[in-house]
């Protein structure tokens, strides 16, 4: 019953680590052929596979763990996921009803778990009630603010049987915006000196939505800006796009603070996004467009909040400044372009350094290299601050980062998407330290016979970011962030993908070549300076 469920979803891979606590349900995969289970080493990897795999298929992802430990070790993908908006569904082997609430063995609260971490929890607790409650996860899985949902296995249940077997695909109602809404947003938007958009990519996944919302931006001569961690969300060699939110110099930032309205779409305003809550200021009006009400601004009321699907409300939009025949004035086209221009300036970077190797370089080689609809997965750590400065994205979803920052990323979502996406060259970008978390799937990819997979570790031998905070604000009292450096191109040789190892951008752009055209995933580990730490200053 649970497993017609998640292939009535269109679901092809369920990724996890097995666990006593569910082997029926793992057993009656046996006879699902079109779902593949993809085992992997760690739950934290598969949930990020699923995260991956839901966010390039434009699916839910669905991950599987034990009860216990095997969900703690989940936790850290269902909070990344519910940060990201990313819908999921996360199965947890339970203890036997009978034994509920004794603290059996690895016995943990499931239901409270999906609500702390996720949008909810759910326990399958009647055999008869099996396909309602998977199918009540997955509409849950994906209505409103999309996020991750718990579904609790008790083990016997497992083991029951059923005559309720009818399952579909949840339909999934899409908010409209109200027209007056609408037409108030156009009147302060036509009657602005200046606009600035804030652009996610809630709703607006995929060429349809990121051609609307080009169309809007021309139409309004707007300054265009980035979410934290979508930087896909508009083309970054657009002549009125002015760089990624937060980290902006002032130049960069002024047409955003100084713009009589910002329009934010398919995004919510947290504190990376918002500038630490200065964006929109008291002077400026805001309308937001998204499509859970719960996400409008948290600094201020918008002075237009629409909840709605981000690409009809745009098009929509387009449509409604279509009638009017004024043009985008002058000042504001030309603030945006020369905005663009300063950004173009702030990204540019030789093709080869002397020496050892320069990581704004590095970064300058793999936007030079990588197809432009390859997809780039990004760990957390200070390398990422380069990657987010100096590589430009020109296609939709060619972008996996998450917005809640978690170490131990990149791998699995890489692997994840290529999964998704087996014809596009996939890269995951990762510090030595994220790295060395989730490593152990580099096996899982090696198993899966994936190729066109890459990835790249900067590794600089100490917890950049932290050491980054520590400088600036103890300066000479860094303490417990120095790692070392490991051979990770041996370790990944090991592991059985090609494993290696460069010191010099030239040695790097080279050994990038080879790993692209490897007949299995590869690992390029570059050796960079512990001083760069920050892409914006010394």
């Amino acid at each position: 019953m649970i497993v017609d469920a998640i292939a009535a979803e269109g679901i092809t891979h369920v990724f996890g680590v097995p666990g006593e606590s569910y082997l029926p349900v793992l057993d009656a995969f046996n006879d699902v052929p079109e779902v593949r289970i993809v085992p992997t080493h760690h739950e934290e990897g598969a949930g990020f596979m699923a995260d991956a795999w839901a966010r390039t298929t434009g699916r839910t992802g669905v991950f599987m763990v034990t009860r216990g430990p095997g969900l703690a070790h989940a936790a850290i993908a269902l909070h990344a996921a519910r940060q990201d908006s990313t819908p999921l569904v996360l199965l947890v082997g339970q203890v036997s009803r009978d034994d509920a609430g004794r603290e059996s063995f690895q016995e943990l609260d499931h239901l409270a778990a999906g609500r702390l971490l996720g949008k909810d929890g759910i326990e399958i607790t009647e055999p008869d009630r099996a396909a309602e409650q998977i199918q009540r996860a997955f509409y849950l899985a994906r209505s409103g603010r999309p996020g991750p949902v718990v579904v609790s296995l008790p083990e016997d249940v497992g083991y029951a049987t059923t005559e309720v077997t009818a399952v579909a695909r949840q339909n999934v109602p899409v908010p409209a915006a109200r027209e007056e809404d609408l037409v108030r947003a156009v009147a302060l938007l036509a009657g602005a000196g200046s606009v600035a958009l804030i652009v996610g990519t809630g709703g607006l996944a995929g060429p349809e939505g990121r051609a609307a919302v080009v169309t809007l931006a021309e139409r309004l001569g707007a300054t265009v800006y980035s979410a934290w961690r979508r930087f896909d969300a508009f083309p970054n060699t657009h002549p009125q796009f002015a760089g990624n939110l937060p980290w902006l110099s002032a130049e960069l930032a002024r047409p955003l603070r100084d713009a009589d309205v910002v329009l934010a779409i398919g995004t919510r305003l947290g504190d990376f996004t918002s500038m630490a809550y200065t964006v929109p200021a008291p002077r400026q009006k805001l309308i937001q467009i998204d499509v859970d009400a719960a996400s409008m601004s948290v600094v201020r009321n918008p002075d237009v909040p629409i909840v709605a699907d981000a690409g009809a409300t745009v098009r929509r939009l387009v449509e409604l400044l279509d009638g009017r025949t004024a043009e985008p004035p002058p000042p504001a086209l030309a603030a945006a372009r020369e905005a663009h221009e300063r950004y173009l300036a702030s990204t540019a970077v030789p093709d080869d350094a002397p020496g050892d190797a320069d990581l704004a370089v590095a970064v300058g080689q793999l936007r030079r290299m990588l197809p432009a609809d390859a997809i780039v997965t990004s760990d957390a750590g200070a390398f990422a601050g380069y990657l987010n400065r100096y590589y430009q994205w020109t296609e939709p979803a060619t972008f996996i980062g998450s917005t809640s920052g978690p170490m131990g990323y990149a791998v699995p979502t890489a692997i994840g998407a290529k999964i998704a996406a087996p014809d596009r060259v996939v890269a995951g970008i990762a510090g030595d330290g994220g790295f060395a978390m989730t490593m152990s799937e580099i096996h899982t990819a090696v198993r899966l016979g994936l190729d066109r997979l890459v990835f790249v570790v900067f590794d600089n031998g100490v917890y950049g970011s932290i050491r980054n905070h520590q400088t600036r604000t103890y300066p000479g009292r860094e303490i417990g962030v120095d790692l070392g450096s490991a051979d990770l191109a041996t370790v990944a040789t090991g592991l059985g993908a090609l494993g290696l190892s460069c010191r010099t951008n030239r040695e790097f752009a080279a050994a990038l070549e080879k790993a692209m055209a490897a007949d299995r995933p590869a690992v390029v580990q570059l050796a960079v300076s512990p001083e760069q730490i920050n892409a914006w200053a010394s």
